[in-house]
């Protein structure tokens, strides 16, 4: 009996473990994104929308939207325009949606920036309605 429950808790904790996301720390997301190449002059900007948009975590699927589709990861990427929901790579950022929800973010930072190439920060409502014109996350104790 005793083997059983065991076996059952610790089922629960692997199931949990792999269901749970990761939530990086301000500095952690700044060295992240500093890895991908994000720019130091918008390094706080992009930090303001990642916590207005996920909270930094990476695995944060959003609830449907007004049209039905998804906001997936770290930067909140949508379904309609930018990732594919198959198994197979596809629409402007040519990846899966599955891609943009894990710790790497490598796949998502290479996609954000191609939508901030194409409509700057105005393509995420959470840069617009509690970074623009607000003060910005500071990241003065996050090394270079």
């Amino acid at each position: 009996m005793f083997n059983m429950k065991f076996v059952v808790v610790l089922c629960g904790i692997v199931v949990f473990s792999q269901c749970e996301g990761k939530q990086l720390s301000r500095c952690e997301l700044v060295h992240q994104l500093r890895k991908n190449g994000f720019p130091e002059n918008k390094m706080r900007d992009w930090v303001c929308l990642v916590e207005s948009e996920s909270s930094r975590r990476t695995d944060i699927i959003s609830k449907p939207n007004s049209d039905g589709s998804r906001d997936y990861g770290l930067f909140q990427i949508n379904d309609r325009y930018w990732c594919s929901t198959t198994n197979k790579p596809g629409k402007d950022c040519n990846v899966t949606c599955k891609q943009l929800v894990t710790d790497n973010i490598t796949k998502a930072a290479t996609c954000a920036k191609k939508i901030y190439q194409r409509h700057g920060f105005d393509a995420w409502y959470g840069w617009k309605n509690k970074c623009r014109g607000k003060p910005l996350p500071d990241i003065s104790s996050c090394k270079k």
